[in-house]
């Protein structure tokens, strides 16, 4: 069972991969189709000062730092690489108690009761 669950947790991550690529590639269609071929076409025109130009370029710029800044920022959301650099917290280690396996069979150890006949055989070896 936790084959299963983990087959499907990397499944689900390749699948969120694929879906923010897709609405971000959509996105930056839109985008770019909207936004910056008429402004590229306005930074030819002959007509604007070249402060005027440099303004351009700069809010273009701008565009394109915060679309990359997105893309990279979906990429690290979405791969969830701060659990490599920020793991969860987990309970502190215990330490293992290591017994002596001898001793404790010692004392687990039965000793049959002595008959009388053997004690005083014994006092009449000595």
């Amino acid at each position: 069972m936790a084959t299963t669950r983990r087959q499907f947790r990397l499944g689900a991550i390749r699948w969120a991969t694929l879906v923010f690529l897709i609405v971000f590639t959509l996105m930056l269609i839109a985008v770019t189709s909207y936004v910056l071929v008429p402004g590229f076409e306005a930074i030819k025109d002959p007509q604007l000062t070249p402060e005027e130009k440099r303004s351009l370029q700069a809010w273009y710029r701008l565009l394109m730092f915060v679309l990359l800044f997105i893309l990279f920022a979906g990429v690290v959301l979405t791969f969830r690489f701060g659990r490599f650099f920020f793991p969860r917290a987990t309970a502190p280690r215990t330490q293992t108690q290591y017994v002596d396996a001898w001793a404790e069979s010692a004392r687990r150890m039965q000793v049959p009761a002595r008959d009388e006949g053997d004690a005083t055989d014994e006092d009449d070896a000595n």
